[in-house]
């Protein structure tokens, strides 16, 4: 966050997906049209509303006992106000220091659920903004109220709203989430009812042997097989899955980023393999595991993209410590951690592995392994 901050100021402009306030809001129905048109433009960037900074770029601060509304304000307004289909823009709102200053950061995530219109009208203090209307962000000027976006931006939103700028690769994450309209016949093939020339077909399972600790230590060993992902039968994607029956719990193989390991370099002499495993949302790995197992949950009750990654029906006996990520950065800082607490874990294992998780086994390389990753997953998982 602050690394942005500092590229976006230093620039000493504003721009499409940028904007610098000197103060905050007043009247709410401006922050409302705000973040309207930052979160229907057109680009793949989170937008940034930067407040402490004046018209010419100069970091100016703010006072905090100026600030009208908190992030709960914002996101509670937001949800009452009338958004068509309940599309609501994501927000974070958050206040940080900065070269002796404060400043207030009002995050709005890019969606692809563009565009983002009111059905209601709504007013306040002499302003409003009005019903059906598409407010959007050309270069670094906002549309005005009593105006409309332009209709090739209007059009550019609907095109990503269903996914008609995308190539059949990239679509794929995207019509993935889109659960409801898919099509399995029970065994093995399933198609996208809304464009049948995308399919999923389930190849045949592989012996449960594996080089990993989660494929070999469990009561259950799970099986292995491939969702092969086609567009008009050309594969697109061909993606290892690991499948508990017994537990009802299947996903894709999880992302490693290693840590250290044996004969490593690095200072830390370590004995066993120690890995960070993880699934990354917007990759096409996350988005198959949240089909599956959205899919498969018949009790709304349980959370079913929760970490440790569980069954989602019965209590869970097998919880496998497989952080759930939102990107690269927060792989880094994860390996960072990683790294500074690993003689620390080091100084613990003993007693880790004298526990009732491990009693009267032979200790081998896969338990180590384990001891790992379940340390390291309750150590860092509360910051998710």
């Amino acid at each position: 966050m602050i690394k942005i901050v500092k590229d976006l100021i230093t620039s000493q402009k504003e721009g499409l997906w940028w904007d610098f306030k000197e103060q905050f809001h007043k009247n709410i129905i401006d922050l409302l049209h705000d973040i309207i048109c930052m979160s229907n433009v057109i680009c793949s960037n989170d937008r940034y509303i930067i407040f402490g900074v004046n018209d010419a770029c100069e970091i100016v601060g703010i006072d905090e006992s100026t600030l009208n509304y908190t992030q709960a304000d914002i996101i509670d307004y937001l949800r009452k106000s009338s958004f068509s289909e309940n599309n609501i823009p994501t927000i974070e709102f958050d206040v940080i220091d900065f070269e002796k200053h404060k400043l207030a950061i009002l995050k709005i995530k890019n969606k692809r659920l563009k565009p983002f219109y009111l059905t209601q009208n709504v007013k306040k203090q002499g302003k409003e903004l009005r019903a059906g209307v598409i407010y959007s962000r050309i270069g670094d000027t906002n549309t005005p109220k009593d105006s409309c976006s332009n209709p090739h931006d209007v059009a550019m939103m609907w095109k990503e709203r269903f996914g008609l700028d995308l190539t059949a690769k990239d679509k794929f994450s995207y019509i993935l989430l889109d659960m409801k309209n898919w099509q399995y016949d029970g065994i093995s093939h399933a198609y996208y009812t809304l464009d049948p020339d995308y399919t999923i077909e389930i190849g045949e399972e592989e012996s449960g042997n594996g080089n990993y600790w989660w494929q070999n230590i469990y009561f259950e060993k799970p099986m292995m097989y491939s969702y092969v992902l086609k567009f008009k039968n050309a594969e697109i994607y061909e993606i290892p899955i690991i499948h508990y029956r017994n537990e009802n719990l299947k996903l894709p193989f999880p992302a490693i980023k290693f840590i250290t390991y044996p004969n490593k370099c690095d200072g830390l002499k370590a004995d066993s393999y120690c890995d960070l495993l993880y699934l990354q949302k917007d990759t096409i790995e996350y988005c198959l595991f949240e089909h599956i197992r959205t899919l498969e949950v018949h009790c709304t009750s349980y959370k079913t993209l929760s970490t440790p990654i569980e069954n989602q029906i019965k209590p869970a006996i097998i919880k496998l410590p497989f952080f759930i990520v939102e990107d690269e950065s927060e792989i880094n800082e994860l390996e960072k951690k990683c790294l500074l607490n690993y003689p620390r874990f080091m100084e613990e294992r003993e007693n880790i592995l004298k526990g009732p998780k491990y009693s009267n086994i032979e200790i081998n390389h896969h338990h180590l392994e384990r001891a790992f990753a379940e340390w390291i997953f309750e150590e860092f998982d509360s910051r998710i």
